[in-house]
């Protein structure tokens, strides 16, 4: 007997060539729904089953030959300590109950179950009290639906239900089948809550799949992917890797073993999302990558006028889950609760996106909108900060305005939440850029990294910190540190590479730089960095042939300045100072670079000149006159020592 009261098809060789094809495209059109977000083992372990079933190889579906094609084990392991394929089958038959209990007032021709203690699946086709089923000998079953009185229901009620009569013995062996069911889910609950997980002290979050079907929605699915990692790296014994790297595996087809290799963790975050309304379906699964086997799967199904809090949760779930420390401070702010509106978030979320892949000004309308509905939102605030410190350093905006602005921003944000680590971190970079007050930049540096630890951004920043400082060797720690976290991120190679050579290193950096080349890591301003090397190095041609092709900014073009002047060519250089200086005028950038070029043509005096007027206005530049190689014919001037000891890096 079948309590679902379908007609049962156990032996595929019975079935025609149109309930095959029924089948077929009744599984693809099952995978598709929601409830499968996320769970692309279980997609997988679906379709070979049934893919297996219909071509009539139901002999192969056993739990050795399936662990061996689909997860990769040797064809005798060892099944009794590795549960991966019961793991995969146990989701997937509780997933098409509660697929096939939400269908019950739109019943699908066909039905796939998967009977406990088995792999090979069995078919149930929908007839009526006319039709029977084409080449199955089974009775014209009466069919009625029964609405379910509560969400719960859904998974206890029958989808289908014979027409009323008494059947006692039925009644009793479905009562003990579910008594027997609740007691096995008791069982792997306990045993899931009583297990530990060794050795798991580094995790990659890959990006969230987007499940809406819709590209207009990416924006939401790597948002929250950000907030998550952002999240679980506020927990100190977990190294989470960073953003830029998790995302350059968005669509890879790498299994999961080898990602894992690549970025040095020891288990993994995948999942997906689906935002739906004012409601959003989030669902993930950690997965240990050593292994490839399931350690914790949950779903989340959060109302949008709560936030985007439910990450912190996952954070709790996860170092549960392998047993790492949880400090009481981390749990505080792991239970923050940082509300906002829907459309709030949303356009945090677009804006935040804009800002990673520097297009700051773009983002600057949708932080400008979100504090418009939000006044007090400290992530908008923040995220604010760090646009307006990209744009003062990379001299798009004058240096004054952006670094004032980014200091007013992170302040603000500090003050509305203290335990916003990147606030933090660009309130340091102001204490330097803005106030000169060095001793209150480390400080701020030091409370971001205590705040989350795994921010491969904080540690760059403090590595530069300490690099400008004069503590080379400090830094290049720093920037390890930064690179394990962001292993395959051009930002991180880029980072080294500039330490090395402001620590006169340049055979070092010139190796960083050929390192992330080999690895195909597009480092934006290579040129720049292979003209700085070779100019440190003495080679003034090949200084030039870079900086010639490293664009027409004023930080290229000071630096082709030095090189034309220090290679002798004299006119090319001075006619690069008149252009800087056209720029100054302009646009307000370019003083410091113009004292490179008249320290490369041994003119001192207009060097300091132009140093003096790069201090007065906040020049970024002024943030390496410790450590730029190109100062080094300047340092024995006494008027070398006032300006450091100006600028509070030197007592």
């Amino acid at each position: 007997m079948n309590p679902t009261g379908l007609p049962v098809v156990c032996d595929p060789s019975l079935l025609s060539d149109r309930q095959k094809s029924l089948i077929r495209a009744h599984l693809d059109e099952a995978l598709s729904n929601p409830i499968f977000a996320g769970s692309k083992r279980t997609q997988d372990f679906l379709r070979l089953v049934v893919g297996h079933a219909l071509a009539g190889k139901q002999d192969s579906l056993h739990e050795r030959m399936i662990g061996a094609e689909l997860f990769g084990r040797p064809i005798g392991y060892d099944t009794g300590n590795d549960s991966v394929v019961r793991v995969r089958a146990s989701d997937a038959r509780k997933k098409l109950a509660l697929y096939y209990g939400q269908r019950s007032e739109s019943l699908p021709a066909v039905r796939i179950d998967l009977p406990s203690g088995s792999y090979v699946p069995v078919f149930q086709f929908l007839t009526d009290d006319n039709a029977q089923p084409e080449a199955i000998s089974a009775a014209s079953l009466p069919v009625t639906r029964k609405e379910p009185s509560s969400p719960q229901q859904l998974l206890l009620t029958p989808v289908i239900t014979r027409k009323k009569r008494e059947n006692w013995p039925l009644r009793l062996l479905f009562a003990a089948a579910l008594l027997l069911l609740l007691l096995v889910c008791l069982g792997l609950f306990l045993w899931s809550r009583a297990r530990v997980v060794p050795g798991i002290h580094a995790i990659a979050v890959l990006p969230l799949e987007n499940l809406s079907g819709s590209p207009a929605q990416e924006y939401f699915a790597d948002g929250v992917t950000e907030e998550l990692i952002n999240d679980l790296g506020q927990v100190s014994t977990l190294r989470v890797t960073s953003l830029t790297s998790s995302m350059s595996y968005k669509g890879s087809k790498k299994n999961l073993p080898e990602i894992a290799r690549e970025l040095g963790v020891d288990a993994v975050i995948e999942g997906g999302i689906l935002k739906e309304g004012d409601q959003v379906r989030i669902s993930t699964q950690l997965i240990d990558a050593r292994t490839d086997r399931p350690i914790w799967a949950h779903t989340y199904v959060r109302e949008r006028a709560n936030g985007i809090d439910w990450q912190g949760e996952v954070a709790q779930n996860i170092a549960e889950q392998i047993r790492i420390k949880v400090t009481p401070q981390e749990q505080a702010r792991l239970t923050h609760k940082r509300l906002a509106a829907p459309d709030v978030q949303d356009l945090y979320l677009h804006g935040i996106l804009l800002r990673d892949i520097n297009r700051c000004p773009e983002a600057f309308s949708y932080f400008q909108q979100a504090l418009a509905k939000d006044p007090n939102n400290a992530d908008v605030h923040s995220a604010l900060a760090t646009c307006y410190g990209m744009l003062g350093e990379s001299g798009r905006m004058p240096y004054l305005e952006a670094f004032s602005k980014q200091k007013i921003e992170a302040q603000r944000a500090i003050d509305l939440d203290d335990s916003l680590s990147e606030a933090h971190a660009e309130r340091g970079n102001t204490a330097m850029t803005l106030d000169r007050d060095w001793t209150l930049a480390e400080t701020e540096f030091k409370r971001a990294l205590a705040l989350n630890p795994s921010s491969s951004t904080n540690h760059e920043k403090y590595a530069f910190f300490l690099v400008r400082t004069g503590h080379p060797q400090e830094a290049l720690a720093e920037i390890a540190q930064s690179m394990a976290l962001d292993p395959v991120s051009a930002s991180t190679f880029h980072a080294q590479g500039f330490i090395d050579y402001f620590a006169h290193q340049y055979d070092k950096a010139l190796a960083v730089s050929q390192t992330a080349r080999g690895l195909k890591i597009d480092l934006g301003d290579w040129n720049f960095l292979r003209g700085d090397i070779a100019s440190g190095k003495g080679r003034y041609a090949e200084a030039i042939a870079a900086f010639l092709q490293a664009g027409n900014g004023p930080y290229a073009l000071g630096h082709l300045g030095y090189a034309y002047a220090r290679a002798g060519q004299r006119a090319a250089a001075e006619k690069l100072i008149a252009q800087l200086e056209r720029n100054v005028n302009h646009t307000g950038i370019g003083r410091y670079e113009i004292a490179l070029a008249y320290v490369g043509l041994d003119d001192k005096d207009h060097a300091f000149q132009w140093l003096e007027e790069a201090y007065r206005e906040h020049d970024v530049g002024l943030v390496y006159l410790k450590v730029d190689p190109c100062l080094d014919p300047l340092r024995a001037d006494p008027r070398f020592d006032s300006l450091l000891r100006r600028v509070g890096l030197q007592p």
